[in-house]
């Protein structure tokens, strides 16, 4: 799983969100590369790397501040305007209430039906996004379900994991990170990406989350290695 490893440049922040987000993916499913991700795409997963358009599950968070739930649905019409948009109802997730939504278009790959999931907690939006061609969506209409039903979101990535090693481990990360920025004039994405930082403390921290913590699965530890990252080049504490 040396996909972890991708996540050793630097990157825009995106609204940074002071807590975790996790989901559950449909298992057998793939990761795709992290570097052609959109602003506030957490992780993408697709179905197969064998076709040209594969069904894929996205996790996005956006910040939306004050905004309500009828006020989002609003702007979710207007940016659908062309499209076939249909609001199907909600759901209950560890987190909160997701609004379930249904979008046809059509594109060069053919009919695309997407299903999203749509979750609003502590001003930002996170959200779940199905893509499919809509003759395969019978086939996966309930690994959507399953995969959006999973969503959950703890105050900090210590309260999502088992393993109380983590706090060590993140507290030494922690504390040489600012004491590295403390130190420097260089800036933090030049400080993140320098040799000393990543051979004595990124590395091993990304070595560590990926063999010792294997049992938080897969696409924990990818948000994991991320979510650090992102609060390191952040203003927010660990």
């Amino acid at each position: 799983m040396r996909w972890l490893v991708i996540f050793l440049l630097p990157f825009t922040l995106f609204g940074f969100e002071p807590f975790f987000t996790v989901i559950d993916p449909p298992k057998g499913w793939l990761f795709t590369d992290p570097s052609k991700y959109e602003d506030g795409v957490k992780v993408v997963f697709i179905a197969s790397d064998k076709k040209m358009f594969t069904p894929s599950l996205t996790l996005t968070v956006e910040h939306v501040g004050n905004a309500s739930i009828a006020q989002y649905i609003k702007a979710l019409e207007k940016i659908y305007r062309r499209d076939d948009f249909q609001e199907l109802g909600t759901f209950k997730t560890s987190t909160g209430t997701a609004h379930l939504f249904q979008i046809d278009r059509k594109n060069q790959w053919g009919n695309i039906r997407i299903l999203q999931a749509i979750t609003l907690h502590e001003g930002f939006a996170l959200i779940q996004t199905g893509a499919c061609l809509r003759k395969e969506f019978l086939e996966v209409h309930e690994t959507y379900l399953n995969a959006f039903k999973s969503l959950r979101t703890t105050s900090s990535i210590l309260t999502s994991c088992s393993d109380p090693s983590l706090e060590k481990r993140l507290e030494e990360i922690t504390k040489c990170w600012r004491k590295l920025c403390l130190t420097s004039k260089d800036d933090k994405e030049s400080l993140f990406t320098s040799s000393f930082f990543q051979n004595n403390h990124w590395k091993p921290f990304v070595n560590y989350i990926e063999s010792a913590l294997e049992s938080e699965g897969i696409c924990w530890q990818f948000l994991a290695v991320k979510h650090v990252q992102e609060t390191l080049l952040s203003e927010n504490a660990l």
